[in-house]
């Protein structure tokens, strides 16, 4: 009795080193594409628990070291699932008229003002205000709000624009 030679179509090929590598990249970078989006575009997307729980923490990382090995970590839960449905879903998303890329909805400037009076109570260290966010959020912890208010005060005080502290803020403070 003869073997078929290797190349046979019934037998399933192997992926390269190389292939499984770049496979890894493809789903990585999908991973880094979504954790940008926000929360609730998260929740539509119908993601594995353990894979939405560690992008919406992604979104509050901000050391450099600390943030690119979350960003392995997402990649290696990507490795997990399926990523068509994510794709497919994605792509939806992008093509919905409050889409991904859509152009920024109009904020009411009441609201935005309202957001801004709830920021300026919150640095200014307003326990009640803490206590409430802390209620509305029960993954946030004490630890971490105080923190993003330390390093928003900083970063106000050393005139710093564009504070990743402050928006992480503005963001928690929108969504109670």
């Amino acid at each position: 009795m003869t073997l078929p030679p290797d190349n046979t179509p019934d037998e399933p090929q192997s992926l390269s080193k190389t292939k499984k590598k770049k496979m890894a990249e493809n789903l990585q970078k999908l991973g880094e594409e979504l954790s940008l989006l926000a929360v609730n575009q998260l929740e539509q997307l119908n993601l594995d628990p353990d894979l939405f729980k560690a992008l919406v923490e992604a979104k509050s990382i901000t050391a450099n070291v600390a943030a690119r090995r979350h960003r392995q970590y997402i990649g290696t839960l990507m490795r997990q699932v399926d990523p068509e449905p994510i794709l497919a879903a994605l792509e939806q998303l992008k093509a919905a008229p409050t889409g991904l890329y859509s152009p920024k909805p109009e904020i009411d400037p009441q609201t935005d003002k309202n957001i801004q009076a709830l920021l300026d109570k919150l640095l200014a260290w307003d326990d009640d205000l803490m206590e409430t966010i802390l209620s509305a959020d029960p993954d946030m912890d004490r630890q971490r709000l105080r923190q993003l208010i330390r390093n928003a005060n900083k970063d106000i005080t050393g005139q710093k624009k564009n504070s990743k502290s402050l928006q992480v803020l503005k963001e928690i403070i929108a969504q109670i």
